[in-house]
């Protein structure tokens, strides 16, 4: 994620885990008018925050992680092609893949600011955020093409995308002001990509659940995750807000989560990266918090879910401390 903007509040979209009735992003979780501040209430309140504190601790974790990559300036876009790792690196912008004893350049793309990757049928698709397209790519690095808009403009800071089995591509584009950001579908062999959600304030990471009938997309600046059912057409039904991520937890010392690559597991549960959050969360399919996992560095961008070589699930968490960048494989 670049460049996080001034937080917005939430619209009025219906939600699923939570309402949009709290504070905006950014703010405490609490905060009470002076005359308010000895009343029963405000004990009342400051009882229920001590309870969502604790109850949130308990579930934090904390493991030591294994560095497999660094390096890096700002590591994203992790994903898994036949259990191989590959992701971007922004400020190279370049595509890598895990190597024996490091990883190894796939393609550099100058210009273009790769900043997400998906993948499917021997494709991949590199979200050009600086450079305001989509390219695509052969596994080898092989340039493929271009996906541009079908209204013939650019795209406003593409930033996450996810393929289905199909080959049909999701992908937002985060845009440069709040309510600009977007989501567009490109059709399973086409180049051209059709818009099917607006209005996001910093539209982000993005998934696919794992029937492939509801889109995921992470919202940074309302601290939210949309849910959109697909129709069978490809295009979006009006989004409901899945998730709030500040009323799940109250906001750390680094200010509030800012949800940023979003990943699914095959049961179902959601892997969210937080850029601000110290690490990732995992929520299960109804959208409750089931744990919260510490990882080194100053902003986590995105993840990916594996299953080891023996068997074990395991989670690959890109990771920034100032312009220093790695890549942590941690057990799940």
């Amino acid at each position: 994620m670049r460049r996080p903007r001034t937080p917005t509040s939430c619209r009025d979209r219906p939600s699923v885990a939570s309402s949009c009735g709290h504070e905006p992003p950014g703010r405490r979780p609490v905060l009470l008018h002076p005359t308010l501040r000895n009343s029963p209430m405000s004990r009342l309140l400051s009882s229920l925050l001590l309870a969502a504190t604790l109850t949130a601790s308990a579930c934090a974790q904390s493991t030591a992680p294994n560095v497999v990559a660094d390096g890096l300036g700002f590591p994203e876009g992790t994903i898994l092609v036949d259990q191989t790792l590959y992701f971007v690196d922004y400020q190279a912008s370049t595509v890598n893949k895990l190597a024996a004893g490091g990883y190894a350049v796939v393609a550099r793309l100058p210009g273009c600011g790769a900043n997400g990757l998906a993948a499917a049928n021997g494709t991949l698709w590199v979200a050009c955020y600086d450079g305001g397209v989509v390219e695509k790519l052969a596994l080898d690095g092989a340039r493929l093409g271009t996906i541009r808009h079908a209204g013939g403009e650019g795209f406003s800071r593409p930033n996450d995308l996810v393929a289905n089995r199909r080959g049909d591509l999701y992908f937002t584009a985060s845009g440069d002001r709040p309510g600009q950001g977007k989501v567009f579908l490109a059709r399973a062999g086409g180049d051209v990509a059709e818009e099917v959600a607006s209005g996001l304030d910093n539209a982000n990471g993005i998934a696919l659940s794992p029937d492939e009938q509801l889109l995921y997309v992470g919202e940074s600046d309302t601290d939210s995750i949309l849910r959109y059912r697909i129709a069978a057409s490809g295009s979006l039904n009006p989004p409901e807000v899945f998730a709030r991520l500040d009323a799940l937890a109250p906001a750390t010392s680094r200010g509030r989560h800012t949800p940023d690559g979003v990943r699914i597991g095959a049961d179902g549960s959601m892997y969210i990266a937080l850029f601000n959050g110290g690490g990732y969360w995992v929520l299960d399919a109804r959208g409750t918090l089931l744990k919260s996992v510490d990882v080194p560095g100053d902003h986590h961008s995105n993840l990916a879910v594996s299953v080891s070589v023996t068997g074990k699930p395991e989670i690959y968490v890109t990771s920034v401390s100032g312009s220093s960048g790695r890549i942590y494989r941690l057990p799940r």
